[in-house]
């Protein structure tokens, strides 16, 4: 709390200073003024909470003072103190419905009730007016969940929003402000963009959505006064540049605000995708199809445990697909984004030493749901995927690119026409370089390497009785069971036949 003490004499004012405990009264700002024109003239800028003033004092003395002080700052709680006991000064105090009024010499114990009087008021007046905000914070909060509500119940709405003094006559459009994570002054900023709304003769009701960071809000306007809109928009973002907003289809009618509300909710969702835009209307593209497809989960799956090499690719190809869909949900994507990821900590549970911040599947849904855009959600799955592609060279002593070869010819070493031309175009490189490439790591050529996995992989095969000659000449990419033949002897010094009877023999 504030006070002001006005008296023309220092060594009064010195006094009360030094003999009161002022925090014990939760007072911590203290000025002083050396006569009634002073004082007037501080109070103004201010604002104190309580005054202690002297009646008699030169250029405007405390009754005056007093008067003009209530004029501008109502709230004010005045006690008077004067050496002369005069029955005008006690009318004028009682008219000014002044606190306390105390003679010099000023007793402490009598300012101290004073005070004590003058603070109780101050804070039942907070606590009553804090609990009047409360109501109607809550008041305009249930009008604005039920005219935005689908089917909501016409005698209700119109019974709130004459308490509210909200027009049901005019034109509409609901706004979805989002804010970040960061935002820690919800109320404070709440009230500073209703006040841009008045401040440009808007009327609102609304709420601050906790669980999607968006303050949420209904605007009233005449259908005259439409091309004030904008101009508000402009300076709500202006004011808080961390916002991002978005605007739903004015209505004519209250009963068709739910329009309103859903297209406003589509139209900010698109911040998720448009992370360098700020400001957000529909447009046509909130008609297309914008559902995720059930069998992404399970394609995801297989590519993680047949083809991880390729897994970099295929997400950027997911990612790309969801930047075009601006208007799916947020939250879906989330979901889906939160399961492709416990899939893969559970494929690699080493990730959980790569970030800071993750140590359970729990943690890692809480880290997802509070990214705010979608690039958000793409950087953190690259920078992951880049760390699995550094461990699986380090354990596998191989480069990123010969990692990348080996995998591919592990996937499609069966296939008969599988070549050097095919690794290369897939891995974006011309054969002869990827030739140069594998050979200065592998010390072999990628045509040498490719004929020894397939006949590696045909000795496995031939070591059981199950299969036939021509059967594995098949699994292993060769184009009949004699060219395979061929090819095993020159390379074994052994017919197909002749290696397995040797390794049954063993």
């Amino acid at each position: 709390m504030k006070i002001l003490i006005a008296d023309d004499e220092d060594y009064s004012r010195e006094g009360l200073i030094e003999s009161i405990n002022w925090e014990e009264f939760g007072i911590d700002e203290i000025m002083q003024a050396v006569n009634g024109q002073e004082a007037l003239k501080i109070s103004k800028w201010f604002k104190p909470d309580i005054v202690l003033t002297d009646i008699r004092m030169p250029k405007m003395d405390g009754i005056d003072f007093a008067s003009q002080l209530l004029e501008n700052n109502a709230e004010s709680k005045i006690i008077f103190i004067s050496g002369y006991m005069e029955i005008e000064y006690l009318k004028s105090a009682i008219r000014l419905s002044v606190v306390d009024y105390i003679e010099k010499p000023v007793e402490l114990a009598a300012l101290k009730d004073a005070l004590t009087k003058a603070v109780n008021e101050i804070r039942e007046k907070r606590k009553s007016k804090e609990a009047e905000e409360n109501q109607k914070d809550v008041q305009q909060q249930k009008l604005y969940s039920l005219l935005c509500g689908k089917d909501a119940d016409s005698m209700t709405i119109e019974k709130l929003a004459k308490e509210a003094q909200f027009p049901l006559n005019t034109s509409y459009v609901c706004v979805d402000i989002q804010t970040t994570k960061d935002d820690q002054a919800q109320e404070e900023n709440f009230d500073k963009i209703l006040d841009i709304l008045q401040s440009r003769q808007g009327k609102a009701v609304g709420r601050y959505n906790q669980e999607k960071k968006q303050y949420q809000l209904l605007i009233s306007f005449q259908k005259k006064e439409q091309y004030r809109l904008m101009p508000m928009y402009q300076e709500i973002l202006e004011t808080f540049s961390f916002m991002k907003m978005g605007i739903g289809m004015e209505v004519d009618d209250y009963r068709n605000i739910y329009n309103s509300y859903k297209t406003a909710a589509a139209a900010v969702n698109c911040a998720f995708y448009q992370e360098e835009k700020r400001f957000f209307q529909i447009d046509e593209g909130i008609r297309q199809k914008r559902v995720i497809e059930p069998g992404l989960y399970g394609e995801f799956l297989q590519v993680l445990a047949k083809q991880p090499q390729i897994l970099k690719e295929w997400l950027q190809a997911l990612f790309d697909e969801l930047y075009k869909s601006k208007y799916g949900q947020k939250e879906q994507v989330v979901t889906l984004m939160v399961s492709l990821l416990t899939a893969l900590f559970r494929q690699y549970p080493e990730l959980y030493s790569w970030h800071p911040q993750i140590d359970s599947e729990e943690q890692l849904q809480v880290l997802l749901f509070e990214m705010e855009t979608l690039r958000e959600i793409e950087e953190f799955w690259m920078e992951a995927l880049s760390w699995i592609e550094v461990r699986t060279e380090e354990k596998s002593g191989y480069s990123r690119i010969i990692r990348g070869v080996i995998d591919y010819i592990a996937e499609h070493f069966n296939e008969v026409d599988m070549s050097v031309t095919e690794i290369a175009e897939y891995l974006h490189f011309s054969p002869a370089y990827l030739n140069v490439l594998f050979k200065q790591e592998m010390k072999i050529t990628l045509k040498q390497y490719l004929s020894n996995y397939r006949l590696e992989r045909a000795k496995k095969l031939l070591e059981n009785d199950y299969d036939k000659i021509t059967e594995i000449a098949e699994k292993c990419g060769y184009t009949n069971s004699n060219y395979f033949a061929k090819v095993f002897r020159e390379a074994t010094g052994m017919t197909p036949v002749e290696y397995r009877k040797k390794k049954e023999d063993i």
